[in-house]
This record gives C-alpha cells, sequence and structure tokens, in this order.
C-alpha cells in the first residue's frame, strides 16, 4: 500500500524535476540569423502576453455577475410594479433571483458538484479495491473475553495470491485513472 502512495506521489510530482532549459545553442547560425532571433527576442519581451488579456477578461466577466443580477431583479420588479427590495423578499421574487443566478453560473455549480461526486465516489471505491481482504484467506484467533460468554475475533495471518493482487492493483489503478479523468473533465 505505501508502494502505491509513493507511486502516486512521485506521478504527481513529475512535473516539479522537469529541467527549465532556456539557453539556444547559436553556434552553427548565419550572424544575420542570429540578429534576427535577437531582434524577435526583444519584441516579445516587449509585448504583453495574452495572459493578462484573458486574466481582464475573465475578472470583467466575474464583475459583471453583480451588475447582471442587480439588472435582472429590478427588470423583474418593474413589471410586476414592486420595488426591488419588496420583490426580492416574495417567493416570486426568489424565484427570479434563482433563474437569474442559474443562468449565468448554474452550469458551472452543477459541473463541479457532479465532478466533485464522481471523484468521491471513484476514489472511494478504488481505495476499497486496494485495502479489501475479500479475496484474501485470513486467518482468525478467538479469544474468550467476559469469562467465555463470547469470543473476540484477532486476525493472525492474511495470505493474498500474486494475481489477486495484480489484480486488485490494475483494477484499483484503472478506477483511480478513470474517476480522475472524468470528475477533472466533468469540472473543467
Amino acid at each position: 500500500m505505501k508502494k502505491i502512495f509513493v507511486l502516486f506521489a512521485f506521478l504527481f510530482s513529475l512535473n516539479v524535476f522537469a529541467a527549465n532549459s532556456n539557453t539556444i545553442d547559436l553556434s552553427k547560425l548565419t550572424p544575420e540569423q542570429v540578429a534576427q532571433i535577437n531582434k524577435q527576442v526583444a519584441e516579445m519581451a516587449s509585448t504583453p502576453t495574452n495572459v493578462s488579456a484573458t486574466v481582464r477578461k475573465e475578472a470583467e466577466a466575474w464583475g459583471e455577475l453583480g451588475s447582471n443580477m442587480g439588472k435582472a431583479m429590478v427588470g423583474a420588479a418593474k413589471e410586476v410594479g414592486v420595488a426591488a427590495n419588496e420583490f426580492s423578499q416574495t417567493s416570486l421574487g426568489k424565484i427570479v433571483v434563482f433563474l437569474a443566478a442559474y443562468k449565468i453560473v448554474g452550469q458551472d455549480v452543477l459541473g463541479v458538484f457532479f465532478g466533485t461526486l464522481i471523484l468521491v465516489f471513484g476514489y472511494s471505491l478504488a481505495m476499497w479495491v486496494f485495502t479489501t481482504k475479500r479475496w484474501s484467506k485470513v486467518s482468525y484467533e478467538y479469544e474468550p473475553v467476559l469469562w467465555g460468554m463470547y469470543k473476540k475475533a484477532r486476525i493472525v495471518s492474511i495470505t493474498t495470491e500474486n494475481e489477486t493482487v495484480t489484480t486488485k492493483a490494475i483494477v484499483g489503478g484503472g478506477l483511480l485513472v478513470l474517476s480522475t479523468l472524468i470528475g477533472l473533465n466533468t469540472i473543467f
């Protein structure tokens, strides 16, 4: 069991040990080619990357969430002819708020919820496969308790065949990989 945890820790930490090599061998290039590469590097360093634009768009989208919710509430309240604060306390106002929130972030919330359920269920099932003694031969030793009124069972030995261990590793590992892929795909 410890070997499996070490293996997963190793697999998840592989990206930490990736070498960062930023040097390029320019010895086989002509001086014109070297000057052109240096010019391109200077241009890339001076222009902002696409990441900042993407982050800015994402921040604007989340910033507009509150504004859109307010507009939906005010619009629905105007249709009914009631002030927005009074309308939000009515049952119809609560339904309108729920529907507006669902239209804005509902799919994302459902994806995170069901993806987390898939991950928890898949990991639990895989851990059960790894740790179960169902396919092993278990020897018990019974010792009397309370002057022999009942017997307490204690495990003496557990023996598992090699084929069973291999099958448990393949099935449990497959469940871990499959639930990770499906769960993360559902979340993201």
